[in-house]
């Protein structure tokens, strides 16, 4: 018998018939998921809560979205030439990009055909709370006012240089041209042209200015020294200047974590700040019971810590014993008589910079509690690994080994391999590199583990990343490349689980720690994030928000995380001997020549070399481009569009086939058709072509 609604309503099982699709959809009261099955069509966000669902298509909709008055037209003022008409899902193939948010989607859409204009729901519903324009000084173009922009506008405020947050005025002239993007929060927008303030004691006003004054470049006038960001309040007469984050300086500020308030010294003045040690020239606060000058922001500072290049939690602390103490992170001298971060543990003499402890690469920004317990879920998480079950045991020494156990990522039973002849090619299941004693290997298939792998914690904290990280198996179908060397990979990698960062680091990589001993330099190298400079072994300069390793004692030798992880060694098939990684070539110019690709060598590039049969090669010859992707992997699901059959990677020595695209010989690795009877061999650098 059919339920009315009001017994449907009862039940929790309403029923609605939504444009977006062909089903009526079913209530859902509580429905929590994380896959990608389960996203809402709308807006493209995990469901969580309250929805509306047909779970014979796996089609979902947020209540939220699913009740959403939306009209088929809208004429909106993002876009006031023509009407938008709302669809269910992009109009083009694949995903889509909002005019306004920037943001990329395949879900609902209000969309002009003729000029290829497209709108988020959520950026389309800015519109009622759009006020009309708002003519001001600051600026040349009217400003919009949007009451609450929802978090679309993904940018700072151009008049403080803060995040926005509230009511925001907006100019949508050069918005969408990309030409002015001039953004203000409604507070300021709204200050006042002209202002008296205690810093200029001569009582002339100050003047609000928005940008820089137009002056020649090589202008030495008071303006144009000024560091500009954001407005500033300035008297020229009085060569003062007043940054917005001045001008909203309270008087006064409490804090925890002192136990006396903070006092505004409402005049500019050179200083060096007591809690963070480097040097300051605005306004400081001060504690005249305490005689401390202090930045502002430093008031807020966290008394406890934790950060990834420290296994304990770090204490700020502004009244150490003078000692001659070097910065743990950057390797530069603490001045103790300042403030800085150090361990409390009893046989722990950490200790770093306030500025290199709050940097953004190595800390959170979360506070710890003082009744934090360091053995607690977090340390036990670091100390569980993915084996399920150990089968069978055996005794070594004194010590109790695993002989044969079960694994998360893999479906049989592994047994312990302690000697024995390596296939060269053999390659580990989790790193990716040359199988070695001790191992687990499955009798029932090609699978390979080495011990240390097979072990590896479940959760863990590394000096290249803010955030914890979990273990995780990489996807076979679309192949990651690493964010700390910028390799493709196979195999096990820990990932970030944080909603928005998609940092992900391949087991190689995960193995290096923050200090790094390398045999082509003789001083120990440092881990330093935001990497702008050339590297010492192949001489590239990579994106400033890379890593490197540099030298502790100020050589300039630089090392990048790509040429840190390079093997010390590699087998060369036609060699009896392991080849050597070698960092410099004083041979005879003439032998400057790859004995694999016949090609001649920059004596400056390191290489892979045997001195006892003279055979040298190219580290690209002798590890392959793509060293960590395994050998007969299928390639099908990412490669074959404009081929009719799948690839798989090979590894070749002679006889190969040239690449049908660049018809230089594949030597190495490459991509080869899985067809027998086609020849079809492709370079990984020409994999694009296909």
């Amino acid at each position: 018998m059919d339920l009315t609604l009001s017994e449907k309503k009862k039940r929790g099982e309403m029923e609605l018939q939504h444009f977006s699709h062909r089903h009526p959809l079913l209530f859902i009261q509580h429905q929590s998921v994380t896959d990608k099955a389960a996203q809402c069509f709308g807006c493209e966000e995990l469901i969580d809560g309250p929805s509306y669902g047909c779970n014979d298509c796996k089609y979902y909709l947020h209540k939220r979205c699913a009740e959403l008055e939306l009209t088929p037209h809208l004429n909106h003022p993002f876009h006031p030439q023509h009407l938008l008409t709302l669809l269910p899902k992009s109009p083009y193939e694949g995903r889509w990009g909002c005019d306004f948010c920037q943001r990329t989607s395949s879900g609902f859409v209000y969309h002009c055909d003729p000029c290829k204009f497209d709108l988020h729901i959520n950026c389309a519903l800015l519109q009622s709370s759009i006020a009309p324009n708002f003519p001001t000084p600051l600026h040349q173009h009217p400003l919009f006012f949007i009451q609450d922009h929802n978090d679309e506008v993904n940018c700072g405020c151009s008049g403080c240089v803060k995040p926005l947050s509230g009511p925001i005025y907006l100019c949508l002239d050069g918005y969408f041209s990309g030409k002015c993007f001039f953004i203000l929060h409604k507070q300021c927008a709204e200050l006042p042209l002209e202002i008296n303030h205690p810093y200029d004691r001569r009582k002339h006003p100050l003047t609000l200015l928005p940008k820089p004054p137009t002056h020649l470049p090589n202008c030495s006038c008071y303006l144009c020294k000024i560091q500009w960001e954001g407005f500033v309040y300035s008297c020229s007469f009085c060569k003062i200047d007043l940054t917005l984050d001045d001008f909203f300086s309270p008087q006064t500020i409490t804090n925890a974590n002192h136990e006396h308030p903070w006092t505004l010294l409402s005049r500019q003045r050179s200083f060096v700040c007591d809690f963070c040690g480097t040097t300051g020239d605005r306004t400081p606060y001060i504690c005249a019971i305490c005689d401390l000058l202090v930045h502002k922001n430093c008031i807020s500072l966290p008394r406890n810590i934790l950060i990834t290049r420290h296994h304990h939690v770090i204490s700020h602390s502004y009244s150490l014993p003078q000692q001659d103490e070097l910065c743990r992170i950057c390797y530069e001298e603490v001045d103790t008589r300042y403030g800085s971060y150090h361990c409390n543990a009893s046989d722990c003499d950490y200790i770093v910079h306030v500025h290199c402890a709050t940097d953004k690469a190595v800390w959170d920004g979360k506070s710890i509690p003082e009744d934090y317990d360091e053995r607690s879920m977090e340390a036990v998480d670091e100390s569980m690994n993915l084996i399920t079950d150990v089968v069978e045991q055996m005794s070594s020494g004194e010590n109790t080994i695993a002989a044969e156990i079960k694994h998360a990522y893999h479906d049989h039973n592994l047994r312990l391999t302690f000697s024995g002849e390596m296939n060269d090619d053999g390659q580990c299941d989790g790193c990716m590199r040359p199988i070695s004693t001790p191992f687990y290997s499955c009798e029932q298939c090609q699978f390979f583990l080495h011990k240390e792998c097979a072990e590896l914690s479940r959760k863990k904290r590394h000096p290249f990343h803010k955030h914890a990280l979990m273990l995780k198996k990489s996807n076979t179908k679309l192949y990651p490349s690493c964010s700390a060397c910028e390799r493709f990979y196979d195999g096990f990698s820990y990932e970030c689980n944080d909603i928005g960062c998609s940092f992900k680091c391949d087991i190689r990589c995960i193995l290096l720690s923050d200090t790094l001993e390398h045999p082509s330099h003789e001083h120990s190298l440092f881990l330093v994030h935001n990497f702008s400079e050339i590297c010492n072994a192949c001489r590239t300069k990579r994106d400033p928000w890379n890593m490197a390793y540099r030298c502790m004692k100020r050589c300039d030798f630089t090392l990048d995380i790509q040429c840190a992880t390079l093997p010390l060694t590699a087998w060369y098939k036609y060699d009896r001997h392991l080849l050597t990684l070698t960092c410099s070539d004083d041979s005879d110019p003439s032998q400057y020549y790859c004995d694999m690709c016949e090609h001649e060598r920059d004596p400056n590039d390191w290489f892979y070399h045997c001195a006892e049969c003279d055979n040298s090669l190219h580290s690209i010859c002798a590890l392959g481009n793509i060293p960590y992707l395994k050998i007969g992997s299928n390639l099908n699901k990412l490669l074959s569009y404009n081929h009719p059959h799948p690839f798989a990677i090979v590894k070749n020595i002679w006889d190969c086939p040239p690449c049908k695209f660049c018809s230089e010989i594949c030597y190495g690795r490459a991509l080869q058709c899985k067809e027998s009877d086609c020849n079809f061999n492709v370079h990984w650098k020409c994999r694009l072509r296909l």
